[in-house]
């Protein structure tokens, strides 16, 4: 196996990694009967990578603008984008993809929104906890009141009390050969900080083993600590799930997916 200098895992991986025909499948009924209840018409996406729920959302007819940090993500982001205009078209939608990260949304001319989306476990990438109270704010000064507000992450109640240390990893046949992707989890002293190292594994025809792998440092967000936050930043009407059949959270849960409201 190559190991000795491992490259990068590429953002390519993470649309490998994902069944996205599979998980928009499932989400998509949730974000779908959110937003023709409350009247959304315009999403922002923050934390977009590869674009997937922007296009789906572009593709019911609404006016999407995805943002994301990354170079390579927005790559992906404007491929898959590509693969879908014809979509997005028919439906009479639109999809502008931005570079930007937490807490630049007010100074990146966006407009404002009547719903903000932060999905796939983006928000933990914020600066520690102030970086969060500091995005929390940001999303609030581009949501219209009555705008609705949508994060989505691993719940960090449940890592933090169970100390878990290794994802389920997940097997791949892929072009490049058999991909094998696992995440662990170090839980650094203090309890602020998550680090998750994204590692992937490939064997190709000839049976040759690489490795590629990324550490990524997420601040921890349990839901409690939400709960405090999101009503300084402005948010009220304040729901916390367990999935996207909006059964309520529960410490067993290993997603959140917290909805509330700009007042």
């Amino acid at each position: 196996m190559t190991a000795e200098n491992p490259k990068v895992a590429p953002a390519s991986d993470y649309d490998e990694f994902v069944n996205w025909d599979k998980r928009l499948a499932n989400e998509g009924p949730f974000f779908r009967e959110l937003f023709e209840r409350e009247g959304v018409k315009r999403v922002i996406d923050v934390g977009a990578g590869s674009g997937r729920h922007s296009i789906m959302f572009a593709s019911w007819g609404l006016e999407v603008i995805a943002v994301d940090p990354d170079d390579s993500m927005l790559a992906q982001a404007r491929i898959n984008a590509e693969r879908f205009t014809g979509d997005i078209e028919a439906a009479g939608g639109s999809l502008r993809i931005v570079q930007g990260g937490f807490g630049e949304l007010h100074r990146l001319d966006l407009g404002m929104a009547d719903a903000l989306t932060c999905t796939g476990n983006a928000l933990p990438h914020v600066a520690g906890r102030d970086g969060l109270t500091e995005a929390l704010a940001d999303f609030s000064s581009v949501l219209v009141p009555g705008g609705v507000l949508v994060l989505h992450l691993l719940n960090h109640e449940r890592l933090l009390d169970k100390q878990t240390r290794v994802v389920p990893p997940k097997i791949v046949e892929t072009s490049e050969g058999t991909k094998v992707f696992v995440r662990v989890i170090d839980y650094p002293d203090g309890g602020e900080y998550l680090d998750l190292d994204f590692v992937t594994l490939v064997r190709d025809a000839q049976g040759t083993w690489t490795l590629a792998s990324r550490r990524s440092a997420h601040t921890a967000i349990p839901f409690s600590l939400l709960l405090k936050e999101l009503p300084c930043a402005g948010f009220g009407r304040i729901e916390a799930f367990g999935g996207h059949d909006r059964h309520v959270l529960t410490d067993a849960d290993e997603s959140a997916i917290v909805v509330a409201q700009r007042r």
